[in-house]
């Protein structure tokens, strides 16, 4: 596990959210997506807790952000650069995260907390996978639950 305070990098048997699973098992055995098989229908109950991100200028930007994660973070961050959050904690882990991913391009589970936005009651699990458009990966795509959210 990692020594981060808000991602917590973890394997795939810590993640009990049987909604991960369900995502998961849409994605089957690749260790990389394509940004068309997102918006195919398999994924589109899946969509109100996705994030993807695009890494440009030495930073990830957000494309799109689900709804469901709108409610839990408490704002849309569609546009905004994660350079751009408030909190520089999750500045930090959030781009170390992602950079590795788009790096190494190797599935990344997590799990943690909001406690750095005082919400520690706000328990999430994520996945976080590269994404592919265009032929370039440098696109990062999160699914994230938390446990207050259907």
């Amino acid at each position: 596990m990692s020594d981060y305070q808000y991602i917590q990098v973890c394997s795939i048997n810590e993640i009990d959210d049987p909604r991960v699973h369900e995502f998961m098992d849409v994605v089957g055995n690749r260790e990389i997506l394509d940004f068309e098989e997102i918006q195919q229908s398999s994924f589109m109950n899946f969509w109100k807790h996705l994030v993807v991100f695009r890494y440009e200028a030495g930073d990830f930007k957000y494309i799109f952000f689900g709804t469901s994660l709108v409610n839990s973070f408490g704002s849309e961050h569609t546009g905004k650069f994660v350079s751009e959050l408030p909190n520089p904690i999750r500045q930090k882990e959030l781009f170390d995260v992602m950079l590795n991913v788009v790096t190494t391009k190797e599935i990344v589970y997590a799990k943690g907390n909001l406690k750095i936005d005082e919400k520690e009651y706000l328990l999430f699990q994520r996945v976080i996978i590269p994404l592919r458009r265009n032929g370039e990966i440098n696109e990062v795509l999160h699914f994230i639950v938390f446990n207050q959210d259907n």
